[in-house]
């Protein structure tokens, strides 16, 4: 919960004590950014996932929708066209960011689908669980139902270094800016990880 820097000494505080060392190493990791959907933390694991590595085997044969637009998004999206049945991008913005060589992989595939400037409105569930998305054409405002058997939301990630920025300085993304050192403005306390800024 917190971090106090004596000079020689840091005192890491925490939910069940504190604990005394000359070093700490801060390795919080990230966290994946949710679309905020209604019912959308129910169903991680359980239809929404966020690595196709590890997850894409449960899909083989499934068909799979694909939220963003980035390079992360079209990574996950090849991996899964090789095992789906049907991959479906779904990209808010009114076209795809990623690389155009990811691009040309991707849409290449007769198995894939892409909707660019659509955002998704609604998980489609029943007692099975996930069964689709909803989303809506920004340009008209249409809905309609896109069927799944699975979400893989590749949207971004957050940094969770907030606490600390006393301690160490943030980029202008939240991420902790060190070199490869990974040594911070504090003597003492180093960060590591997905947390740090990377060049």
């Amino acid at each position: 919960v917190g971090i106090d820097d004596l000079g020689d000494r840091k005192v890491v505080r925490t939910e069940c004590g504190q604990f005394e060392g000359k070093t700490v190493v801060i390795a919080t990791g990230v966290r994946h950014r949710m679309l905020g959907l209604e019912g959308e933390n129910e169903l991680v694991g359980e239809g929404i996932s966020f690595c196709a590595v590890c997850d894409g085997d449960f899909y083989t044969g499934k068909s799979v929708c694909v939220a963003g637009g980035g390079n992360s998004a079209l990574q996950e999206a090849i991996l899964l066209a090789g095992k789906c049945r049907e991959v479906t991008m779904l990209q808010d913005l009114p076209y795809f960011t990623g690389e155009p060589r990811l691009q040309e992989v991707l849409f290449s595939r007769e198995n894939v689908k892409k909707y660019a400037g659509v955002k998704i409105t609604k998980l489609v569930t029943d007692s099975d669980g996930l069964r689709g998305v909803e989303i809506e054409d920004s340009g008209t405002g249409e809905k309609r139902e896109i069927p799944c058997d699975g979400l893989f939301v590749a949207i971004g990630l957050i940094p969770e270094n907030q606490s600390f920025r006393d301690l160490c300085d943030l980029n202008d993304y939240g991420y902790f800016d060190s070199g490869e050192d990974c040594e911070t403005k504090t003597p003492g306390v180093f960060v590591a990880g997905d947390c740090r800024s990377k060049r």
